[in-house]
């Protein structure tokens, strides 16, 4: 029994582990109507308009703007999205996306644990990747529906990893592949190569040497190379999509109107100590690092890693990014852990007795588990085992859908009908659709039941619709002529 007990079969046995609950978590998650339009609903309909023929388009982003955004490429430039376009032509389900980024997330503990085994002593990579296993940002990165940029994490730990045993073709096609995530993707691998081209150079004491080794060379391409990827991505392609800075630029106002007023207010030490030192902000600095005892802090490679991530989430008004509960902190997960590493290293040289944090790195990863974690048991929840009236109603006006209709619906219910060319949230269709869902007890989107009342009446009294009701609360808002699914 004991020669089956080795790291690497507890590891896997971890991953696996893993996958069986994050699989069946998220899958209930979406099957129970806890996935959104904002995000889930975003990512199917694009796919399934690229695998039928309709390049990276969808019906939902941007919908509000002065100009509708109708191609992700105009709000993320994420091109890696392209590469789940072949499963899901064969699979398009919401499931199936998934259970991909399941996999995937698991599957970073296996370049991790390479990393660490090959940078420390002692038994420090299993318990590293128990860890990140473990890590709540991690879990709540998985569990709120599906993004690209969770890929970065695994990709990214992978490149890294082939950088530190100098396979250099396998680094570069991962750091491809994590740059081609999303944008902000991309300021990381450029860090990343400034990184390795400041740690390879080693100066004569003329100043510039002479000749710069390989690791230079391809730091310092990789840097020039990311910033003009970024630089193309943000400033050619992404508004050739329609990009508009006010997308996002809210979630930045506060900086600025222009450039100059943004540069110089986020240089401005008053300002952005202001900015940065909030309760909210230090309680969202205590999440990311407390489980691994801040010590990615502690390590050049984990600050440059994390500056991107940083500054997005910590430069911003905007408090879902700093909140720890959503896939804001995908982009600064590789950082904490890789800095971690490179920390260890460190203090292993320069101090001994350093094994004895492992006790309180397990202290510290448990209890930020407990109390943190979707999958801790004070926090699990347990309702979505339990039978729903109001899930079944759902699932009851979902099937009477039919698939080649235009519909507007409850977002809670956009993941479940996105296998379609247009699709709407409730309020925010350009015109009347085909199909409209609604849900009385569900005014999201409405401010008030008043409101609300006026956009049903809208569609009641147009005389354009027939209108199926049951339970005096659901209520399917059929064009005449359309015949419902089932009927």
């Amino acid at each position: 029994m004991a020669k089956f007990l080795t790291e690497k079969n507890i590891l896997w046995g971890m991953i696996f582990l893993y996958i069986i609950f994050f699989g069946i978590f998220t899958s209930l998650r979406h099957y129970n109507f806890q996935t959104q339009a904002w995000d889930m609903g975003i990512f199917t309909q694009t796919i399934w308009n690229t695998v039928n023929g309709r390049f990276m388009a969808n019906s939902l982003e941007g919908i509000k703007l002065e100009v509708p955004i109708k191609n992700h490429f105009g709000v993320h430039m994420s091109p890696f999205l392209l590469l789940l376009a072949f499963p899901y032509f064969f699979i398009p389900s919401p499931y199936l996306l998934l259970i991909i980024q399941t996999i995937g997330m698991a599957l970073g503990a296996w370049p991790l644990y390479l990393l660490a085994k090959r940078v420390l002593d002692g038994g420090w990579a299993i318990l590293i990747s128990a860890v990140y296993l473990f890590y709540p940002s991690l879990h709540w990165a998985n569990a709120f529906d599906f993004h690209e940029i969770t890929f970065f994490i695994p990709l990214f730990l992978a490149a890294v990893y082939f950088t530190e045993v100098k396979k250099w073709s396998w680094a570069i096609l991962f750091l491809i592949l994590a740059a081609s995530t999303k944008e902000d993707a991309i300021l990381a691998t450029a860090l990343f190569g400034l990184y390795l081209f400041l740690r390879a150079i080693k100066p004569p004491a003329g100043g510039i040497p002479k000749k710069w080794p390989l690791e230079s060379k391809i730091g310092l391409a990789l840097f020039l190379l990311s910033v003009l990827y970024f630089l193309l991505s943000t400033k050619i392609i992404m508004p050739a999509y329609g990009s508009s800075v006010s997308r996002f630029g809210y979630r930045y106002a506060y900086l600025g109107t222009n450039a100059a007023e943004i540069i110089k207010n986020a240089l401005n030490p008053l300002f952005v100590t202001q900015t940065l030192f909030t309760p909210q902000k230090l309680l969202y600095l205590l999440i990311i690092f407390s489980p691994l005892v801040f010590l990615p802090l502690f390590s050049w490679l984990g600050i440059f890693l994390l500056l991107p991530g940083l500054a997005e989430n910590l430069l911003t008004n905007y408090p879902f990014q700093f909140s720890g509960l959503y896939h804001y902190d995908a982009i600064l997960i590789p950082g904490v852990f890789i800095g971690a590493i490179y920390a260890l290293k460190y203090w292993q040289r320069k101090w001994p007795k350093i094994s004895k944090i492992k006790y309180l790195i397990i202290l510290a990863a448990a209890l930020n588990f407990l109390i943190r974690s979707p999958l801790s048991p004070f926090l699990f929840p347990t309702e979505l085992f339990r039978d729903n009236p109001h899930w079944e109603a759902l699932r009851k006006m979902t099937r009477l859908v039919p698939s080649d209709v235009s519909v507007t619906a409850p977002a809670n219910l956009i993941p479940h009908l996105t296998n379609r060319e247009q699709i709407y949230v409730l309020g925010t269709e350009p015109f009347q659709t085909d199909i409209v869902l609604i849900d009385g007890g569900d005014l999201s989107g409405f401010g008030n039941e008043a409101v609300f009342q006026n956009y049903a009446d809208s569609y009641a009294l147009s005389g354009n619709y027939d209108i199926n009701s049951f339970n005096d609360r659901y209520f399917i808002f059929s064009k005449k002529g359309i015949q419902l699914a089932g009927d």
